[in-house]
Formats: structure tokens, C-alpha cells, sequence
């Protein structure tokens, strides 16, 4: 076990993990059981291998500066057990809370059935801003607090030596927060996200030289369960989702036509208004007569007020209220498939109409032995296909890079979108940012972190993106080995887990990981701030 543990933490640097990663993405590209056209491409090889050097140049970059920093900040004592405890208490009661929250406003106050509202979305995401849905002040008080169940989890984790009684309980309950997130959503992306924070935790450990867990509470074995509950889950919500649009196709056809004629009657009258005003403002200018002089000045403000009219009137909302879209989900008989049909048959239809990929033949005739069901086989290209086509993506976001406007994060921090919608609905940058990935057909699919960079802040930008993304890496990594301060462990949990999900998304991108790294900087930062004050006041008294 130790010689097991000594090469593990040979691995461990940031890095390395993120070589690793990669090369066996690419591996699983050109050898495993989906078949994905000319991949990987020149362009492909290309922009891995530049974000690679970029984020290991940026990572010594932090190593460096973490360890200047190190030499001129007064050494700190650890945090002690009552900070540990209290800390992680509250920040998984604030988890429990947000996730209640968020439940309550989508499942009672929204005025939808969730299970069906989501899984719709699912089909057609377009239809999120015609379909009108009560949302309160809970939603956004939860989406404040919700993350905080990731940095309870992951600090109880890496000090779970230290953590006892009612916080150590609260600790492993945070976990709710991100399963109920994925459950309320009909997501996987959030538990996937937890059971990848938890391996980086077990990295960060074997990296400080202690036990991949903690002792006691029976956490390995919590943890096995968590894993086989998601595979199941996994293949569930697959299943159920498409089993949905299949049923319910004809219903989500209805829906979109009619969005789209609704869109395109709201683009033709404001135009035909605001030329009828430009029309009676020239005749009163040039009647100029005093009696009409009040009324030209209020008419001279009416192409203004009609633009408004205009942008206000391209957004598709108030088509179809929650309440009417439960009854109609509902009344919709489900849509039979052929009789005769083969099982697989559907599904290798979408996988190559919608997907434009196909199985391999020796899964094929694995298959056609009977060596793998039907079942097995959708289940294994549906999750393959899940974690590896970003890269097909990033060879396409590289193509279309020209179409492609900069979003400065809209596209990864999930959380500005609904902000953008809900609060500034004259703003048209979502209108532009889902017409773009339309039309460059990657909308809806995962980026990769090198893919997203480029969406979100241009081939330049991307690389600030990297080379931050990197110096994080080298800070916390130096930080952890070497100081006794939380901040840089939980931030080296967030990188890692990062860069394994980087071939699906960037490190602000998976799950809201925007809010769960903001999250995990303030646990940091208060408890280092409190042992630094407690310390400081140990010195006073002390004198």
C-alpha cells in the first residue's frame, strides 16, 4: 500500500493528471466503440497539445508565486476543531437550505410538474423562454446558498480526522444538495461532478500524505453506493428521456411551430408600427403648427419607444403558461413505435442522424453474436458517447470559431443566463449565443474546457483563460504541500476535479462549478481568516 501510494502521488500534479486525461481521451477517440469520423484531427491535436503547455507554463507560473508568498506570510497554526466543525456545519446547513429552496419554488411555486417541465426542456431547450413559469425570490435566495453543500463535502472529507458529532453528520448530508440539484433538473452532470470531487479529495489526501479517507463512518462504502446509484440513475434518465421525445414528439413539434410563428408575427408588426410614427412625425414637423407642437414632441419620442417595443417583442415569452403545459403533457397519448422494431434500431437512427457517428463494427457484431444485449450496448455508446464527443465539438467550435461572438462567461456560468432572462430581457446576448451554437451546430453538446474557453472569450482570450486555470493549479498544489492553510486544498479539490472533467466542460462550466468555486473560496477564506484572527489575539493576550 505505501509503494501503491508513493506512485499515486507521483500522478498527482495538476499537470501530469491533465496529460494523462487527455491522452487517454484521445486514445478512446481513435480506438473505442463509437466510431467518430476523421478524429482526431490535425486541429484537434494541435489545440490540446498548446492548452496542455500553456496550463503546465502557468502552473509553474503559480508554483512560484505561491511559494514567494509562502516566504513573506507569518506561518499559521491549523485551523482547530471547533473552527473545522463549526465551519462545515454551517456550510452544509446552508447547502440544506438552498436545495430546499430551490425544491420548493420548482415543485410547489413554479406551477409546472418539474419531472415533466424538465424532461421537455431536454427535448427542445429552446422552448425555455416560451413557456412561462412563476419563479420567486426562494429560486434565487437557493441558487445563493445550494453550493455550499459541494465545499461542506469536500472540506469534511479532507479533515474528517478533525470533524466529529453533529458536524461530521451534517457533513456527509450536504451531499443532498448536489443530488437533489441533478433530481430537480432530471440531470446527471451534478452527481457526476460530486463523484469526481470526491476522487480529487482522495487525491489531495495521498498528495498530503494521508489516508485516501477518512477513518471511520463507513465512507468507502458510501461511496461505492453513490457510484452504483448513479450508473443505474444514469441509464434511467437516459432511457426515460428519450422514451419522453419519442412519446411526445408530436407535442414538442406543436410547441416550436408554434414559437416560431409567434416570433415571426412580434419581428413584423412592431416594424410595420414604427413606420406608421416615423410617418406622422415628419407630417406634424411639417405642419409645425403651435396648437401641435406638444403633441410632435411626444410623437418625436415614439421611435425610441418603439425599438423597445421591437427588442421586447422578439422574445418568444407568454406563449403557453405552466399550468396549461402540465394539462397538455398529460392528455398526450404516447406515441407507439412500429411493431417489429428491433430495440437498437432507434437508437443507432439517432445515432447517426443526430449525432453523425456510428458504433464500431466489432461492437456491432458483438451485438449480432449475442455477446451484448441490446440494452448493454445502448448503454455503454449512450454514457461513452456522454463523456467523449467534446472532442468532435471542440474540432467544430475551432471551424466556426469566425461565427462565434465573444459570451465573457455567459456560456459557461450557467447562473447569468437565467439573471440575463429574467432581469434584463431587452438584452439580446442569449438570443445571439444560441442562434450562433445553432448554427454551428454544437448546441446543446459538451465543449470540452479548450472548446468553452474559445466560446466564451475568443481564441485570445482562451488563452488568459488557460494560462489563470493553470496558475490556480500551481498555487493551491505548492499551497497544499507546503502551509497549513484550508483555502489552497479545497481550491486544489475544485482544479482537480476540473481537469478531469475537462474533456466535458470548462472549470466554470460543469454543474454551476462557477458557484461551488465560489463557494469553496469563502469556506476557505473564513476559516483561514479566523485561525489567522485567533492567532493574532493569542499574540495580544499573550504579550
Amino acid at each position: 500500500m505505501q509503494q501503491f501510494n508513493k506512485m499515486a502521488r507521483g500522478f498527482l500534479s495538476p499537470p501530469v493528471l491533465l496529460t494523462l486525461v487527455w491522452s487517454a481521451v484521445l486514445v478512446g477517440i481513435i480506438i473505442g466503440p463509437i466510431d467518430y469520423p476523421s478524429l482526431p484531427s490535425l486541429s484537434t491535436l494541435a489545440l490540446v497539445t498548446t492548452g496542455l503547455l500553456l496550463f503546465f507554463w502557468a502552473h509553474c507560473g503559480g508554483v512560484w508565486s505561491c511559494a514567494f508568498s509562502l516566504r513573506h506570510w507569518p506561518s499559521l497554526p491549523p485551523a482547530s476543531f471547533k473552527v473545522l466543525n463549526v465551519a462545515v456545519g454551517m456550510a452544509s446547513v446552508a447547502g440544506l437550505i438552498g436545495i430546499a429552496l430551490i425544491a420548493l419554488d420548482r415543485t410547489v411555486l413554479s406551477g409546472v410538474s418539474n419531472s415533466s417541465y424538465a424532461a421537455l426542456l431536454r427535448c427542445a431547450p429552446g422552448l425555455v423562454d416560451y413557456i412561462e413559469i412563476k419563479r420567486t425570490p426562494l429560486l434565487y435566495l437557493g441558487y445563493l446558498s445550494f453550493s455550499f453543500g459541494f465545499a461542506a463535502l469536500a472540506l469534511f472529507l479532507l479533515k474528517g480526522e478533525e470533524i466529529e458529532g453533529w458536524a461530521a453528520y451534517l457533513g456527509q448530508l450536504s451531499i443532498i444538495s448536489p443530488v437533489g440539484y441533478a433530481l430537480l433538473y432530471s440531470g446527471r452532470m451534478p452527481i457526476l461532478s460530486v463523484i469526481v470531487l470526491i476522487a480529487s479529495v482522495v487525491m489531495v489526501r495521498l498528495a498530503r500524505r494521508l489516508p485516501a479517507l477518512p477513518r471511520g463512518h463507513h465512507l468507502l462504502v458510501k461511496i461505492v453506493v453513490l457510484v452504483v446509484l448513479f450508473g443505474i440513475y444514469s441509464n434511467a434518465v437516459w432511457s426515460n428521456r428519450q422514451k419522453f421525445c419519442i412519446e411526445k414528439q408530436d407535442l414538442v413539434q406543436n410547441l416550436l411551430t408554434k414559437m416560431e410563428e409567434q416570433r415571426s408575427k412580434s419581428r413584423q408588426a412592431p416594424l410595420a408600427r414604427e413606420t406608421e410614427l416615423k410617418q406622422k412625425l415628419a407630417t406634424l414637423q411639417a405642419e409645425g403648427t403651435g396648437a401641435q407642437a406638444e403633441e410632435t414632441e411626444t410623437v418625436a419620442h415614439a421611435p425610441s419607444a418603439v425599438v423597445n417595443e421591437l427588442v421586447e417583442s422578439r422574445r418568444p415569452r407568454g406563449g403557453i403558461d405552466a399550468a396549461e403545459l402540465s394539462t397538455m403533457i398529460e392528455g398526450v397519448t404516447p406515441k407507439a413505435t412500429g411493431a417489429g422494431t428491433s430495440e437498437i434500431d432507434p437508437f443507432l437512427v439517432v445515432l447517426r442522424e443526430s449525432w453523425h457517428v456510428a458504433p464500431r463494427q466489432y461492437v456491432l457484431s458483438a451485438l449480432d453474436s449475442g455477446y451484448l444485449s441490446p440494452t448493454t450496448v445502448r448503454a455503454l455508446l449512450s454514457n461513452y458517447f456522454y463523456l467523449t464527443h467534446g472532442v468532435r465539438i471542440l474540432d467544430l467550435i475551432w471551424h466556426s470559431r469566425a461565427q462565434l461572438s465573444p459570451l465573457w462567461g455567459v456560456y459557461e456560468i450557467g447562473v447569468l443566463s437565467p439573471i440575463l432572462r429574467v432581469f434584463f430581457p431587452d438584452n439580446q446576448l442569449l438570443t445571439t449565443m444560441n442562434n450562433e451554437l445553432r448554427n454551428a451546430d454544437i448546441y446543446g453538446f459538451f465543449p470540452t474546457v479548450w472548446g468553452a474557453a474559445i466560446i466564451d472569450f475568443g481564441a485570445l482570450g482562451a488563452v488568459i483563460y488557460v494560462l489563470l486555470w493553470g496558475w490556480v493549479s500551481g498555487w493551491s498544489y505548492y499551497g497544499t504541500k507546503h502551509s497549513t492553510l484550508t483555502t489552497p486544498p479545497l481550491l486544489l479539490t475544485f482544479t482537480l476535479a476540473s481537469i478531469i472533467l475537462s474533456p466535458i466542460q470548462g472549470p466554470l462550466g460543469a454543474a454551476n462549478s462557477a458557484l461551488v468555486l465560489v463557494s469553496m473560496l469563502l469556506l476557505g477564506f473564513s476559516v483561514d481568516l479566523w485561525t489567522l484572527r485567533s492567532r493574532n489575539r493569542v499574540d495580544v493576550s499573550g504579550r
